[in-house]
């Protein structure tokens, strides 16, 4: 398992929003108005089961993503090479794999603006 070794200022927000059609953006609480892109294959894993989505993703994992909203968000990490673990409370996890492009992306309203993928995170 990857070490993540860096945090992504989520932990004790929750999930407020889902939006997009095949590139889902994920709306968090915090008052910097935090954002996470998905733009390749990511899990979703309830009591150790995991489920992989791959792009492009059809409207239905939309409605997997919005069972999440109002789900606190327990630790979001990420190691150098792009791999992006979140746990949210209820032992719920959505992990982005590093993968040939950039599979996700992270922003805010403070200026803050992440890109993993490709082996890295810029």
């Amino acid at each position: 398992m990857p070490r993540m070794g860096y945090t992504l200022p989520l932990a004790g927000h929750a999930l407020r929003d889902v939006e997009g059609d095949g590139r889902f953006h994920l709306a968090f609480d915090d008052t910097a108005e935090s954002r996470l892109f998905l733009d390749g294959p990511f899990s979703l894993s309830a009591g150790g089961d995991a489920e992989e989505y791959v792009p492009p993703h059809p409207e239905w994992v939309r409605d997997v993503l919005l069972s999440l909203v109002g789900a606190r968000v327990e630790s979001a990490r990420f190691d150098r090479h792009s791999n992006l673990r979140m746990r949210f409370a209820g032992e719920r996890e959505l992990f982005v794999p590093d993968g040939p492009f950039e599979n996700w992306h992270y922003s805010n309203n403070e200026g803050t603006w992440l890109h993993g993928g490709v082996g890295r995170v810029a």
